[in-house]
């Protein structure tokens, strides 16, 4: 659309990061520019970054309100004090309701920076949706073309995420219709895979930590052959599907491979305990535990 270009990601499935950029071609005159962007080309590329995989804060409209009221009140008190009338055909409380008319307004925040790649390979290699937008002769144009693209982006994947939303709370109602749940002690039941048909975190309603540590992990460790291990991890994948964050996922499977291979491996088995403890928090929606444990596991 309009010359952008798609690099990484797919439109159906936008991951929430997204990174753009553009090139820069040199001035036909051959003279340098003195714009205030000139600082943010390396290497010809200008490059924009964005991360909305975090809910905006919405402000709290009563204090907006209350806050408005405030500075109308003092205002209004500064003039008196100061000797000043009111205009005659100022409505106060007309004013007022405005004001608060204008903060109901709902704004989408965009948290995006310029962004410091020196390559494309380097773009590329991101975990984000990766967009080119063109060649520009000068930045002027090129810097409006990056701004403007992460206002449409946040609104598609935020509808799709909400899209998403809707399809977990319809299957899991009409899981409650069919009282298709499952706690820990029906997964631990005696099956020949790794969990009973029908199985899926949307479905769970027990200790997901237990259920990690006492079922998934010895079970895909004790696995005597790769082709029963590839088997169990694609069963655990599929319960797995719906988890937000499936990179933990990932990480669990890659660290239980490598403890496969090398069993006394430190680096794993903390990679391993850290990518489930993260996965329980975010399952009991403590999310700034989960940003603590991720920040742990990027130490590693």
């Amino acid at each position: 659309m309009l010359g952008i270009t798609q690099k990484k990601g797919t439109d159906d499935h936008l991951c929430g990061k997204m990174i753009a950029y553009a090139k820069i071609l040199p001035s036909p005159s051959g003279e340098g520019s003195e714009t205030p962007f000139d600082e943010m080309i390396k290497n010809g590329l200008l490059v924009l970054e964005g991360d909305f995989r975090k809910a905006p804060v919405q402000p709290n409209k009563r204090k907006l309100d209350n806050a408005v009221d405030e500075k109308l009140n003092s205002l209004i008190s500064s003039m008196e004090e100061q000797g000043l009338d009111i205009p005659e055909n100022l409505d106060i409380d007309a004013l007022r309701d405005r004001l608060h008319e204008l903060n109901s307004m709902e704004v989408i925040p965009i948290p995006a920076r310029i962004g410091s790649f020196a390559s494309e390979e380097e773009i590329l290699n991101q975990d984000a949706d990766v967009y080119y937008v063109g060649e520009f002769i000068g930045v002027n144009q090129a810097h409006f073309c990056l701004t403007t693209l992460p206002i449409f982006y946040q609104a598609k994947y935020r509808e799709q995420v909400k899209a998403k939303e809707m399809a977990i709370l319809s299957d899991v109602l009409s899981q409650f219709e069919s009282g298709d749940f499952m706690d820990t002690e029906d997964i631990q039941k005696e099956t020949e895979g790794l969990f009973p048909d029908g199985a899926s975190i949307n479905t769970f309603v027990g200790d997901l930590s237990k259920l990690l540590n006492v079922r998934v992990i010895p079970f895909l460790l004790a696995c005597e052959k790769e082709s029963d291990y590839e088997t169990q991890i694609g069963l655990f994948y599929n319960f797995m599907k719906s988890y937000p964050q499936q990179i933990d996922v990932t990480r669990i499977d890659h660290a239980l491979r490598e403890l496969r291979k090398q069993s006394d491996s430190i680096k794993a088995r903390q990679l391993l305990e850290l990518s489930c403890k993260k996965i329980s928090a975010i399952y009991n929606e403590n999310a700034k535990l989960a940003e603590e444990i991720e920040q742990e596991i990027s130490t590693l």
